[in-house]
């Protein structure tokens, strides 16, 4: 039987028994049905693929290419925050070890272009161990980027690394000012969003002298908290602070030690200080004040007259 007879006497067979009508109907449908469906679901994968495409994407929105750079080719900032000792030691040896083992720095370095070379924005340590084992250095270039844009992104970045010290921090801060990109301090806690009390106490660390740093066996062991204490004996008797640092430096003493020998330290038998109208001198029993007449003036003699005076008649019996 042809398939046109087989059609047809399908069709008749409908017509004798209506019943089969529906199954027939249905049949056509039901094969659709699994098509579209099909079809649909493929749809929505493709969907949900570009749709996670996109969210990736999103993740690198105007992020810049890398590429391998000449170690030699790029300089460290002058806003480096990095003291020598963060260059040396077992935990740099180790580090660069990590970077020798893996064929080169896997987390790129940032840098801006400076002529022909380059600047490190932030990555001293990844780009100085690449410099010492004579790899390329994998990198993000910024090809146009100011001082001040270098500042604050190295500021920032360096806030997420768990290896920076306050001393470090501090030091950062205070040569943005030392190269006049920002007026003081004040304005770099705006810039920063930092609370006025830590930066005063970056101030504090970054202005000890350096006879005090040299006492601990790291700047990075003197706690942001002791800074302020340590400013406050300086700006009393900052002799004395400074020879009492320079007697422990070189001690095998721990950090805590150390601070409260400078701000506990003993009474001084002599203490002399310098101002710009002449010199205070004192003893255990008497203080002493040699003064420039040219340099106070008449009137502000004769008012330090008057005050010396009214002691005088304060501390005589009445």
């Amino acid at each position: 039987m042809t398939s046109k007879k087989e059609e047809a006497a399908r069709l008749a067979a409908a017509a004798l028994d209506p019943a089969l009508m529906p199954r027939l109907e249905r049949r056509t449908p039901r094969i659709a049905m699994n098509r579209v469906t099909d079809f649909t679901g493929e749809l929505e994968k493709v969907e949900r693929d570009l749709s996670e495409a996109q969210r990736r994407l999103a993740l690198h929105d105007g992020a810049l290419a890398t590429r391998k750079l000449a170690a030699d080719s790029i300089k460290a900032s002058k806003f480096a925050n990095r003291i020598a000792g963060s260059f040396e030691g077992p935990s740099f040896e180790t580090f660069k070890q990590e970077i020798l083992s893996a064929g080169g720095n896997v987390q790129p370095i940032k840098v801006r272009r400076i002529g022909p070379n380059y600047e490190v924005v932030f990555g001293h340590r990844r780009h100085r161990a690449c410099l010492e084992l004579g790899l390329p250095v994998l990198a993000m270039i910024q090809e146009d980027m100011s001082d001040k844009d270098l500042f604050e992104e190295m500021s920032r970045e360096n806030e997420q690394r768990k290896d920076l010290s306050a001393y470090e921090l501090a030091m950062h801060y205070r040569r943005a000012i030392d190269l006049k990109l920002y007026r003081n301090w004040s304005e770099i806690a705006a810039v920063l969003g930092k609370t006025k009390s830590l930066m005063s106490r970056y101030s504090a660390l970054a202005e000890l002298p350096d006879a005090v740093v040299n006492a601990f066996r790291s700047p990075s062991d003197i706690q942001p908290k002791w800074a302020e204490k340590l400013r406050q004996v300086i700006d009393v008797d900052s002799a004395a602070v400074i020879s009492a640092a320079k007697a422990i430096a070189g001690k095998s003493l721990p950090p805590k030690a150390i601070y409260e020998a400078l701000i506990n330290r003993s009474a001084q038998k002599f203490t002399r200080v310098n101002f710009a109208f002449g010199t205070w001198n004192e003893t255990d029993k008497k203080a002493t004040i040699d003064i420039d007449k040219a340099a106070i003036g008449p009137e502000k003699l004769e008012s330090l007259r008057a005050f010396l005076a009214s002691l005088q008649s304060e501390s005589s019996p009445g």
